[in-house]
């Protein structure tokens, strides 16, 4: 809101002088075929001047004359004699040809043209008191007008002071159009410099011209070099006669420059902020920057086209100032929210720090305080046990006692397991090593168990190269996994451990005949302190083999898969890379 409250301030500025930018960016403008200039040069007059004043210095383009250099009373008559004969609609003279040409006799031709109702003589002033009037003048003043022009303070004429004056008695058809105009201050609309279709004198005087090259039109006779000849536009210095066919062309037009209220530029904008603040919201910020850009370039098109095709002024400055703004105020609260973020991250990582080695502090506490006791529980026990005259119930105590301790412990070292393998210090130490080898080691180790149930270990080991890995961890990982195998097999089933090597990972296949595993439960068991629910009761564990079997298994960049039916019995697959990306 703060940026559409500062957009419409704006408003108040992005007019004027933004107007200048306008006019010089349009592309070519067509030809006005109501209007013709005649335009008159110094050295037309050239030769005419050194005869009257005996001058032995040449004239030549480049310098300043006054309006009477340019009046020869012959050469005027025929000029005019040569448009009116084609009965124009209406003959303009931006020179003034007053007291500053001296006492001039009429013969009753001249008077007929000179005094012609069609032709409009310029006044040096639109102040009475002061005003010279033409040679030419009629009695009511018909045929006079001011051509006095309002400038800005830099100087350049931008508006059209009032709709009198000069363009009054041009022509009926643009009095009628003035008079119809509610704006004493119109925005004179610059089309370009070179518009109308232009002759020089010499082509009037010898007639060599269309015989209605200025029939029907609106002719406008000046110079571009005279000491008062230039009016200031914001196209550059232009001759006044051309200065006047601009706005001669503005008011038969009505090519004004038209301005939009207020309040609809002010909604627009406000659409406009709605607009972007969405974009903002909605899309990332390289996307947003992107958005905003084409938001910006279309505005500004639009605003171009409106303002050569219907001559109707839409803010260009004030929006794309607006959609600055709100970037750069996006950016600010953007880089607050990151700033603010990462010191929670900083916060967060020091607490995280703090707890990790509270972790590590129970990690030894435990290692260190806890496996004793338990050592020193089991060795009572066992000592007690092994007393002859204690009664019978009191050894099947003992037994459970000792049974109980050892769940205890291992519960103990799966947790530290665990803990250590979650730790930020921990990391796995890699050596060339037989897999096979481990595996029938892991085998080995667990055939008492086996023996116990009567289950029959199948082992079809493929000969294979040696590779890096941690054995430590892959031993934990088959110990637990063919254990588990054994303990989930009822009494007389079968395991079987398969090993194969392709070109580019080891598969390792373990396959029990026991219940198998649930479907709803076969996405959990990979969890900590998750067992099927099948289990719970029936076996006793952690729930947290399988969940260090495939960390370890991760670490080494490979990855475990089961196949399972309930009744049917469970398959796991283990892959592991030959060369592991780490």
């Amino acid at each position: 809101m703060l940026c559409w409250l500062f957009s419409i301030v704006l408003l108040k500025f992005d007019e004027a002088d933004l107007y200048d930018s306008r006019f010089k960016i349009r592309g070519a403008q067509p030809v006005t075929k109501e209007i013709v200039l005649v335009t008159i040069k110094p050295s037309d007059f050239v030769k005419i001047f050194d005869l009257k004043t005996n001058s032995i210095v040449n004239m030549n383009e480049s310098q300043d004359v006054t309006d009477s250099f340019f009046w020869d009373q012959k050469i005027w008559f025929q000029m005019l004699s040569q448009i009116l004969n084609q009965k124009p609609q209406a003959v303009g003279v931006t020179l003034f040809f007053g007291e500053n040409i001296g006492v001039t006799r009429l013969n009753s031709q001249e008077i007929i043209v000179f005094k012609d109702p069609k032709i409009t003589w310029a006044t040096n002033t639109s102040l009475l008191e002061n005003m010279s009037l033409p040679f030419a003048t009629l009695p009511d003043r018909s045929n006079i007008a001011h051509i006095e022009v309002l400038r800005d303070e830099d100087g350049i004429v931008r508006r059209l002071q009032d709709s009198r004056g000069f363009l009054q008695d041009i022509s009926h058809a643009v009095v009628d159009s003035t008079r119809k105009s509610k704006d004493s201050l119109s925005v004179i609309n610059y089309r370009g410099l070179r518009r109308f279709k232009t002759v020089g004198l010499q082509k009037v005087l010898r007639g060599d011209l269309p015989k209605d090259f200025f029939k029907d039109k609106l002719v406008f006779i000046g110079t571009e070099r005279t000491i008062n000849s230039q009016v200031l536009t914001p196209l550059g210095a232009m001759p006044k006669h051309e200065f006047w066919a601009q706005v001669t062309d503005n008011v038969l037009k009505k090519r004004f420059i038209k301005k939009g209220y207020t309040w609809i530029n002010s909604l627009m904008l406000l659409v406009l902020t709605i607009i972007a603040v969405l974009v903002i919201t909605h899309f990332p910020q390289a996307v947003s920057l992107f958005i905003f850009f084409w938001i910006g370039t279309i505005w500004s098109a639009f605003s171009i086209w409106v303002f050569d095709t219907f001559n109707l002024w839409i803010p260009l400055v004030s929006p794309l100032v607006l959609l600055i703004l709100i970037w750069v105020l996006y950016i600010g609260y953007h880089a607050l929210r990151i700033e603010k973020a990462h010191a929670e991250l900083q916060q967060e990582q020091r607490y995280l720090s703090d707890l990790e080695q509270l972790k590590n502090n129970f990690i030894s506490l435990i290692s260190h305080d806890l496996k004793t006791p338990i050592a020193k529980i089991q060795a009572v026990v066992d000592r007690l046990d092994a007393e002859k005259n204690i009664p019978d119930h009191m050894h099947e105590d003992f037994g459970n006692l000792k049974v109980y301790s050892e769940e205890l412990n291992r519960y103990i070292q799966s947790i530290l397991k665990v803990l250590r393998v979650e730790s930020r210090d921990f990391q796995i130490l890699k050596e060339v090593a037989d897999l096979n080898e481990v595996i029938e080691n892991v085998v080995e180790r667990l055939k008492p168990v086996a023996k116990t149930k009567n289950v029959n270990i199948d082992l079809t080991l493929e000969p294979m190269f040696l590779i890096e890995f941690d054995v430590t961890l892959m031993t934990e990982v088959f110990l637990n996994l063919v254990e588990n195998a054994i303990k989930y097999t009822s009494a007389n089933g079968q395991v079987f451990i398969r090993t194969k090597e392709t070109d580019t990972e080891i598969l390792i296949e373990i396959q029990d005949t026991g219940e198998g595993i649930a479907a709803e439960d076969q996405l959990h068991i990979w969890k900590k302190f998750v067992r099927g629910k099948n289990q719970d009761q029936k076996t006793k564990g952690t729930g947290l083999g399988l969940y260090l079997v495939k960390y370890f298994i991760e670490l080494h960049g490979g990855n475990i898969t089961l196949n399972s039916e309930v009744g049917k019995g469970t398959t796991f697959y283990v892959r592991l890379p030959i060369d592991p990306v780490l």
